[in-house]
């Protein structure tokens, strides 16, 4: 067989060729692109996009139930354990907000990790700039508003990037509009909300799509070319987001140049794909800067991140998650499936109680419609003996499910000890940009839904399906309540602290916790830094690194009155006890205080959990505290 034989057919070059965004460009077109080689939109673009971000925001504060000042000022979670990492955020946010995180330097909260600072600088954070815009928000519209509109501008932002690249590819409003509205209210968005800001922003992915299509169609991606610029541009602005995506990023670039070239693509070609990842790579190694220069200056620390290969099997890529609705589903019946499913699956990684149980897997129904779409193009295609005719979205999507999907080349790469991508279940929403714009392109290329009446009323009663099918019902009034009534609770509870310390004072927090991802029984990873979220004047124990400052493990091993001289002695003043932690509510802690003479009535916040003591003056130390 050779390689002319690989080479795409007639019909399918004529269909690459027609979308603006991937056919060769000449003099004339180039002129009239704008960002990303796309045409530049006129004024129907602007106004489809405005209904579309309306839309958007819309079903997003329905679901959430943001009408007023007062609802932006309560996040949609706050102390749910499964939920529990947006404690997290909101404390980088609050540190960026201070000044203290700052991207490519070292991050050294000055009011964590007390007697010295915090260190959060041998856990690798790519996604810095993203904690920055939240945190920016957060200055502006206070810490739990900010957290709110910083979500609601990752669903915003991937809804018009996916319109954006629709039109860019060819197709028409309507098709363009409901990719666009699907995209922007994934399932997945919103179950990663607003614990993991680090998966939130999917903006980006409907531009890595174009570079898969530059990549796969002539001449490809030729270095000096403007397609390369704007390729080399997509490539570092996927480096500064979430590894997940550069990953997949480097690997269908690489995939899809390496069968160009097999089927007698230029070489210079595959140098420019190699180009895009080199790219990526170099915008990945930037914004990790600051945590190899923290390991050459001060040594390696192999016990700050530790991954085990059972996360690999739990939160892997699973196909009948694909089509699993969530639990908070409109549909009485569909919820009630979803709920069962999750109670009797094996290998679900989030307790069974949750209301968003996995990471947000399912495709939607239209998103369902267009893979079996996909599929069944690909497949029709193959049964012809035209495989050159298959979509290469096709490839993409197998490419995905067989190295993703739980038992997949990653748990294979798992077992050997490369466990970074452990939550696998997250390439769903690659593959759900994937099957978008390829139907929106199909349809669009159709002459019975290209244009006219049929095409805006099929269009609209898919817009109606996706605002049923992937918003989540509202979330109820007793929750919204509950999670009021603990944010006042610790806000009251750390202004009574702060009036009874002096300002600068040192509080050590029990149970003894090491930071990150290391719960104590009762309390979740990151319930130690509520006192750090209300209040500007004191200094709490919580936030050092594990495996840098071992002093409080040490703490744990001796006599609780020998414990409690040494906490005077570094100069503590106070013990925030967080009673959820203690078997017995912390009842004989409280006691033993007692004994010692520690009788001033303990500071509870309201739903009783949180207890403060004060320790009375520091001691004077005998040596200088260690150091962190």
């Amino acid at each position: 067989m050779t390689a002319s034989s690989h080479r795409p057919s007639a019909r399918r070059a004529a269909d690459l060729a027609a979308e603006p965004g991937v056919g060769p460009a000449t003099p004339s077109t180039e002129a009239g692109r704008g960002w990303f080689g796309m045409p530049r939109p006129d004024r129907s673009d602007i106004l489809w996009g405005l209904a579309l971000a309306v839309l958007v925001t819309l079903a997003w504060c329905a679901a959430f139930a943001k009408w007023t000042g007062t609802d932006w000022q309560v996040p949609t979670a706050y102390l749910e354990p499964e939920q529990g990492d947006v404690l997290h955020l909101l404390a980088m946010m609050k540190s960026a907000g201070r000044g203290e995180f700052i991207p490519l330097l070292w991050k050294q909260p000055s009011q964590l990790g007390a007697p010295g600072t915090a260190n959060w600088n041998d856990w690798p954070l790519v996604e810095e700039l993203q904690v920055l815009w939240f945190a920016l928000l957060g200055r502006l519209f206070g810490l739990f508003a900010g957290l709110n509109l910083g979500i609601l501008s990752c669903h915003l932002s991937a809804a018009l990037a996916m319109f954006a690249v629709a039109r860019g590819s060819g197709c028409t409003h309507p098709w363009s509009f409901v990719a666009g509205l699907a995209f922007g209210l994934a399932p997945y968005l919103f179950a990663q909300s607003p614990h993991h800001l680090t998966c939130l922003f999917t903006w980006h992915l409907p531009l890595v799509l174009l570079v898969w299509r530059w990549i796969c169609s002539a001449p490809g991606i030729l270095p000096g070319s403007q397609r390369f610029r704007w390729a080399l541009a997509i490539g570092v602005i996927t480096g500064l987001q979430s590894p997940y995506f550069t990953n997949i990023l480097c690997q269908l670039t690489l995939l899809g140049a390496g069968i160009m070239l097999w089927r007698g693509g230029e070489r210079r070609a595959f140098v420019g794909a190699l180009g895009v990842i080199g790219a990526a790579a170099v915008a990945f190694a930037v914004m990790n800067a600051d945590s190899w220069s923290y390991r050459l200056a001060h040594g390696p620390n192999p016990g700050a991140l530790v991954r085990e290969y059972k996360w690999i099997e739990l939160y892997g890529l699973k196909l009948v998650d694909l089509v699993m609705p969530l639990p908070t589903h409109h549909s009485g019946t569909l919820a009630a499936l979803a709920t069962a499913h999750r109670v009797g699956a094996l290998a679900q990684g989030i307790p069974p109680a949750s209301p968003l149980q996995d990471e947000g897997s399912y495709l939607g129904i239209v998103g369902i419609c267009a893979l079996a779409w996909l599929s069944f193009t690909g497949f029709r295609a193959l049964v012809r003996g035209r495989s050159d005719e298959v979509p290469i979205e096709c490839w993409q999507v197998l490419w995905i499910v067989l190295c993703f999907s739980t038992g997949g080349f990653n748990a294979i790469l798992g077992a050997a000890g490369v466990t970074l991508f452990r939550a696998a279940c997250r390439y769903s929403v690659v593959i759900l940009a994937i099957v978008l714009l390829w139907a929106a392109r199909r349809l669009s290329q159709q002459a019975t839904t290209r244009h006219g009446p049929v095409a805006l009323a099929v269009a609209a009663v898919l817009s109606l399906v996706v605002l049923w099918d992937q918003v989540p019902r509202t979330q109820r009034a007793e929750q919204r309540a509950l999670i009021a009534r603990q944010i006042e609770g610790d806000r009251d509870y750390v202004r009574r602290l702060e009036a009874a310390l002096p300002e600068g004072a040192m509080v050590f927090q029990l149970p003894i916790m090491a930071f990150p991802e290391a719960p104590a029984p009762g309390v979740p990873p990151y319930d130690h830094f509520r006192p750090y979220l209300h209040g500007d004047r004191l200094r709490y124990s919580f936030g050092s690194m594990k495996g840098r400052d071992t002093w409080q493990d040490d703490l744990g091993r001796i006599p609780f009155e020998q414990a409690v001289a040494e906490l005077k002695r570094r100069g503590f003043t106070a013990l925030a006890i967080n009673r959820n932690g203690f078997p017995d509510r912390a009842k004989g802690l409280e006691e033993k205080l007692l004994e010692m003479g520690y009788d001033s009535p303990p500071l509870r916040n309201a739903t009783g959990e949180l207890t403060g003591v004060l320790l009375g003056p520091a001691a004077p130390p005998d040596t200088p505290p260690a150091a962190p």
